[in-house]
C-alpha cells in the first residue's frame, strides 16, 4: 500500500467517527495528545486543574462505593451458597435414611409373606386392590 492509500484510509476512518460522534469531534488532528503536551492549546490553569480533580475524586468515590456494594452482596452470596450446600447435605442424609428404612420394611414384608402360609401372588393381589380403592376413593 502506498502512502497515499494510508492516509485515505485514515481520513475515512476519521469521517465515519465524525458520522458516530458528532461535530464536536471534527477536529481530532488539532487535539493534543497528552496533558503534557505544550504545543495543543489547553488551559492548564489552577482552576481547571482543580476542577478536573473535583470530578476525579467524585468518579474514584463513586467507583469505591460500587465495589464495596459489589463485596458486600459477593459476601451475601457466598453465605447463602454455604448455606444451601449445608441444606442439601443435610437432604442427602434424609434420604440414605429414607432408603434404608424402605429396604428395611421390604425385607420385613417379604420376611411376613414367607412365613405366611399365603402365597406373594395373593400379598400383591391383596396390595393392588387396596391400592385400586384408594385411586378410586381419590379420583371420587
Amino acid at each position: 500500500m502506498s502512502l497515499t492509500n494510508q492516509e485515505n484510509e485514515l481520513h475515512q476512518r476519521d469521517n465515519s467517527r465524525t458520522q458516530l460522534f458528532g461535530a464536536k469531534y471534527d477536529n481530532l488532528v488539532n487535539r493534543a495528545s497528552s496533558p503534557y503536551d505544550k504545543s495543543g492549546s489547553l488551559d492548564l490553569s489552577q482552576s481547571t486543574l482543580s476542577n478536573l480533580e473535583d470530578q476525579s475524586d467524585k468518579h474514584m468515590s463513586a467507583m469505591g462505593e460500587r465495589v464495596n456494594a459489589l463485596k458486600s452482596l459477593s459476601l451475601r452470596m457466598g453465605e447463602e451458597i454455604r448455606g444451601s450446600n449445608d441444606t442439601v447435605g443435610k437432604l442427602g442424609d434424609v434420604f440414605d435414611g429414607t432408603s434404608k428404612r424402605l429396604k428395611r420394611t421390604y425385607g420385613d414384608m417379604m420376611k411376613m409373606a414367607k412365613n405366611s402360609r399365603i402365597p406373594l401372588k395373593t400379598w400383591l393381589i391383596i396390595f393392588l386392590v387396596v391400592f385400586l380403592l384408594f385411586f378410586w376413593v381419590w379420583i371420587s
